[in-house]
């Protein structure tokens, strides 16, 4: 199993292996700030994110998403929302978004189950170059079965 993420846990287990990942560093640093009680730093920090997300920024589209996917991320929750946006994300590439896509359609997050589409996205985060997902995408992959799809 993925560890858990270092934020309030989410209803799934599925969604909180995504967060603990650790690709959210502009969406951690707001957190942080927000913790100290430096709201100001947390608010420029999520304006940066939602408007390179809105220019079509990968990794900034995959933080935006995350934002909506957690209760009280200072938007409102909506794992629908959080998906499109994390879907927007791995058509681009961006590997941690195509692993979390993959693992959407396997937990049903903001979509409904669907192995088929786990399997294509989970691939193509194999795929990557991003070694650390391209792991966990195997992983996930390999203790679901999807390879015999």
């Amino acid at each position: 199993l993925l560890p858990t993420a270092i934020f309030t846990p989410f209803s799934s287990p599925i969604a909180n292996a995504i967060l603990s990942l650790g690709v959210n560093a502009d969406l951690k640093r707001a957190i942080a700030f927000d913790q100290a009680g430096e709201y100001e730093k947390s608010a420029k920090e999520l304006l940066k994110i939602s408007r390179l997300a809105s220019r079509g920024h990968p990794k900034a589209m995959y933080e935006f998403g995350t934002m909506y996917m957690k209760e009280g991320m200072w938007i409102v929750q909506s794992d629908e929302e959080g998906f499109d946006w994390w879907l927007k994300s791995a058509n681009l590439g961006y590997a941690p978004a195509q692993f979390s896509i993959g693992a959407s359609y396997i937990g049903g997050i903001g979509v409904d189950k669907d192995l088929n589409q786990a399997k294509l996205w989970l691939e193509r985060a194999m795929d990557s170059t991003y070694e650390k997902y391209s792991k966990v995408a195997k992983e996930l992959y390999m203790l679901n079965e999807l390879d015999k799809i």
